[in-house]
C-alpha cells in the first residue's frame, strides 16, 4: 500500500516553492463538479517543479502521476482515486509569438501546456495568424488538445503543430516534431504513455483578422 503521507514529505522536502495538497477534492478541478478526494495532488508553477515532482514520484516512490489540464469532460468516481495527481494548467501557461523563421508568411507561437485553446485561438486571431480557428470552442488546453489530437469542423492539433517539448516517465524533458508523435484520430502517442506535456509550438499562416474571427 502506498505511503502518501511519505511522499507527501518528501515533495515538500525536494520542491519547497510547490503547491501540495492532501486529499484534495477532485470536483474542484472538473468542468462537471463531481469527484471524490485523491490523497496528493501537485500544483507545479514551473517547468522545473514539475519535473521535480515526476523524479521523486518515479524514481524514489515507482509512482507514475496521473496528469491533468482543466478537467474538461473528466468524470471522477465519488469515491476518489488513488492517485497522485499533477495539475500544471495554472502553471505552465506562457504565450509568446515567436520571431519569423524561416517560411515567409507563416509565424510560430509557442504555447505552454495549460494554456487553454480558446485563449491561444485569441492570440492567433490577434496577431492575424490562421489555422487555429477550429480549436476556439474545444473546452479544454494545449496539453489535453495535444494529448488526444483535440479537433472539429475539420481541422485538428497536428495540422498546426511544428514540435512538443514534454516530461518521459522518469522527469527528462525531451522534444519531438510533430512527425514523430504518433498522431492519430484523436490520439497521440502520449496516449500510451506516462508523460507530462509542458509546451507546443504551432506554425500558422498570416491571414485576414476579418477572416479569421468569421471562421
Amino acid at each position: 500500500m502506498m505511503n502518501w503521507n511519505a511522499l507527501y514529505h518528501r515533495l515538500r522536502e525536494r520542491v519547497p516553492s510547490l503547491e501540495l495538497r492532501r486529499d484534495e477534492p477532485m470536483s474542484r478541478h472538473t468542468s462537471f463538479q463531481v469527484g471524490g478526494p485523491v490523497p496528493v495532488m501537485a500544483l507545479p508553477k514551473s517547468e522545473d517543479e514539475a519535473r521535480q515532482v515526476m523524479r521523486t514520484a518515479a524514481l524514489e516512490f515507482g509512482i507514475k502521476a496521473f496528469f491533468m489540464g482543466k478537467g474538461s469532460n473528466l468524470l471522477v468516481s465519488d469515491q476518489g482515486a488513488d492517485l497522485l495527481v499533477v495539475k500544471a494548467c495554472d502553471g505552465l501557461n506562457r504565450l509568446e509569438l515567436l520571431p519569423e523563421g524561416e517560411w515567409p508568411g507563416h509565424s510560430t507561437i509557442l504555447a505552454g501546456s495549460g494554456v487553454s485553446l480558446a485563449r491561444l485561438s485569441n492570440f492567433a486571431l490577434e496577431h492575424g495568424l490562421a489555422g487555429l480557428e477550429f480549436a476556439h470552442g474545444i473546452p479544454g488546453s494545449v496539453g489535453g488538445g495535444v494529448y488526444m489530437n483535440a479537433g472539429a469542423y475539420g481541422g485538428e492539433m497536428a495540422q498546426v503543430l511544428e514540435s512538443v517539448t514534454f516530461l518521459d516517465e522518469t522527469g527528462e524533458v525531451c522534444t519531438l516534431p510533430v512527425s514523430e508523435c504518433g498522431f492519430g484520430y484523436r490520439k497521440s502517442m502520449f496516449s500510451d504513455r506516462k508523460c507530462l506535456i509542458l509546451k507546443a509550438r504551432f506554425h500558422l499562416e498570416q491571414g485576414g483578422p476579418a477572416a479569421i474571427k468569421a471562421r
